[in-house]
């Protein structure tokens, strides 16, 4: 990755990708996945050589029905028999373990993505800054479901075709003999006969298909306007009902659909066109070389068994051509899938970097410095490198609680960088070391679980008392969650904001820290109550430095001192190596592998087969 974005095309595309799968394979002790894609294309090679004894088992067939052999033809079917059995075992077990690879290379790809956007706040950071890397659990969920289980499929499918290709050419070419075209004599005319269909085919599949597409895109875009339209009624449903509007509405969606009937029509149009020529085309396939051959059978030059085997080669030959359409939408959805993976963790690799940076032009954290908590010449940036807040000074002393207050985003960043969450900016911060501090912003973090464990999250081993947990949550005003320590519930979903807030005090109160940052940590009660937790801090946590930053409901008076931060005006840039990477990464990407979009231009992602049946 350069300091700025990916490089675009298609040749840094495949380069990104192998970044992002070959560790998985070269990896240090990495022999599972080795020993897997081992099997996987020994079993390929076998489903390959059942195919080719299945092509000659048809000819010493039909030979043998040609002779009317009758211990021939038994024999024939005991060694039908066998093959049949082997391409059972080796077709499931083909299956098994190309889905054990899938899975394997799934939770590796997975573990290191979530390892690495889960880390040290990138998953947060990477929200802020701009670029095609939104929706990160879509991502992680499904695009590397696709990315791990598409790139097995595919790989393993063309490495068939390519053995098959490879087997049958040599086949036909020996079966075709020579013919004589216009007094020349030309050896292996079914192996050009193949790729000449094959060719055709392909060609007409794109002129019939090139209207389906543009018939289904519309069809498509129609849907999603008659579902919009419905979600919008459904939206405004008291306002129609208010309005005596139905009738108007019910005409609406009505029309709207129609537009659908319509699209519907057309693409029904295409379908019909490209099933007729798919459905000719599989047929033909298995007779045209039949018929080419036959002249040489009637001449005698070949047998029964041959003239059949033939045909069979010549369908296994355009069935390996025709990989790259057949596969056409699946590898689409693959390069779509692998660069919204590549997105999201070329995000994360930016914003570590961006977090790493030292020196003057940098953030600089320092932990256990003193008995104290400040800021020194702290300039604060936005995320793409412009000033926030400017050359901060600040320092609180054990046991002194500061109000910070003023502009609402200067005093969110100013707390931000306060809990170590973020890196843009420069300066020196000074803070004590984690266990002995505590962060808390407008949204408590509840994992789902018990209410106990949700209290304790990961920073009391052993686990406070009942009597303890009861008390704090008296001391906040939740005495009726005391009932429900060990209920299983999704608890941030369950309680109000206020409630969240109070839990967050009492979570506080647990853990009594001896540094209490909290960010807009109050801002969802009413004042009385948000000055009545704060005493509750003061009193039962009489040493510990209290620092509330943001909006505080209550009064100012409570507090030792306070602070009003301003935001800086004019727009100026702190980091010009930070706004370069955002103004670069606003720059739209060519796709890579481009041909597959002029492909799909002819090729329908839902149409019917064309190649080969």
């Amino acid at each position: 990755m350069s300091d700025l974005v990916p490089e675009s095309g298609s040749r840094q595309f495949l380069r990104d990708f192998a970044r992002l799968a070959t560790p998985y394979w070269t990896g240090s002790g990495r022999w599972r996945p080795r020993l897997l894609t081992g099997l996987l294309a020994l079993l390929g090679m076998c489903q390959i050589g059942l195919v080719l004894r299945l092509n000659i088992w048809s000819a010493d067939l039909f030979d043998a029905l040609e002779r009317r052999s009758t211990e021939n033809t038994l024999a024939q079917i005991a060694i039908f028999a066998l093959i049949l059995v082997g391409t059972m075992v080796v077709n499931m077990g083909h299956l098994v373990v190309r889905r054990h690879l899938q899975l394997d290379w799934r939770r590796w790809l997975t573990g290191r993505v979530v390892g690495s956007w889960m880390q040290d706040a990138r998953h947060f950071q990477a929200g802020l800054i701009p670029g095609d890397h939104a929706n990160p659990d879509g991502r992680i969920a499904e695009d590397i479901r696709v990315v791990t289980e598409a790139a097995i499929d595919l790989a393993s499918s063309l490495f068939y075709c390519l053995l098959l290709l490879v087997t049958f050419v040599g086949i036909l070419w020996s079966l075709s003999g020579w013919v004589n075209v216009a007094g020349i004599t030309v050896p292996g005319h079914l192996v050009l006969l193949a790729f000449v269909y094959a060719g055709v085919g392909a060609a007409m599949a794109f002129t019939l298909g090139r209207p389906l597409v543009r018939a289904t895109d519309m069809r498509q875009t129609r849907e999603a306007n008659f579902r919009y339209d419905l979600v919008r009624a459904r939206e405004s449903a008291e306002p129609i009902a208010l309005a005596r509007a139905e009738t108007a509405e019910r005409r609406r969606l009505t029309t709207a659909f129609e537009t659908i009937a319509l699209a519907w029509k057309d693409q029904s149009v295409g379908l019909a066109r490209l099933v007729a020529f798919s459905s000719g085309y599989v047929a033909l396939a298995g007779v045209f070389p039949i018929l080419v051959g036959t002249p040489r059978f009637l001449e005698g030059a070949l047998t029964l068994g041959r003239l059949v085997q033939s045909g069979q080669a010549f369908q296994q030959v355009t069935a390996a051509l025709s990989w790259p359409v057949d596969n056409l939408p699946r590898i689409a959805e693959w390069r779509a899938s692998v660069e919204r993976v590549l997105a999201l963790e070329d995000a994360v690799q930016v914003v570590a970097l961006e977090a790493a940076r030292a020196g003057d032009t940098a953030i600089n954290m320092e932990r256990a410095s003193g008995p104290w908590l400040g800021v020194s010449d702290l300039w604060v940036a936005e995320p793409d490198g412009t000033a926030l807040l400017n050359n901060l000074t600040l320092r609180v002393e054990p046991g002194e609680h500061v109000l910070v207050d003023g502009d609402a985003d200067a005093a969110a960043a100013f707390f931000r960088v306060v809990a170590g969450i973020w890196p843009w900016g420069y300066g020196r911060v000074d803070l004590p070391t984690d266990a002995l501090m505590v962060a808390t912003g407008r949204q408590l973090f509840l994992p789902q679980g018990t209410l106990r464990s949700a209290l304790a999250l990961q920073a009391i081993e052993s686990g406070p008392g009942d009597r303890a947990i009861v008390d704090a949550l008296s001391a906040v005003g939740l005495s009726w969650l005391a009932g429900r320590l060990d209920v299983s519930e999704d608890w941030a979903a369950v309680l109000n904001g206020a409630d969240l807030q109070r839990l967050a005090f009492a979570r506080l109160l647990l853990l009594r820290p001896e540094w209490v940052v909290l960010g807009n940590a109050t801002d969802a009660l009413d004042p009385a109550s948000a000055d009545a937790l704060l005493h509750l801090i003061a009193t039962r946590l009489p040493h510990a430095a209290l620092i509330v930053i943001g909006r505080h409901p209550g009064s100012a008076s409570t507090f030792d001192r306070r602070l009003t931060l301003d935001r800086s005006k004019g727009g100026e840039v702190l980091l010009n190596e930070v706004s370069a990477r955002r103004q670069a990464a606003r720059v739209p990407r060519r796709r890579p592998l481009e041909v597959v979009d002029w492909l799909r231009q002819g090729y329908p992602d839902d149409g019917p087969s064309t190649t080969h049946g």
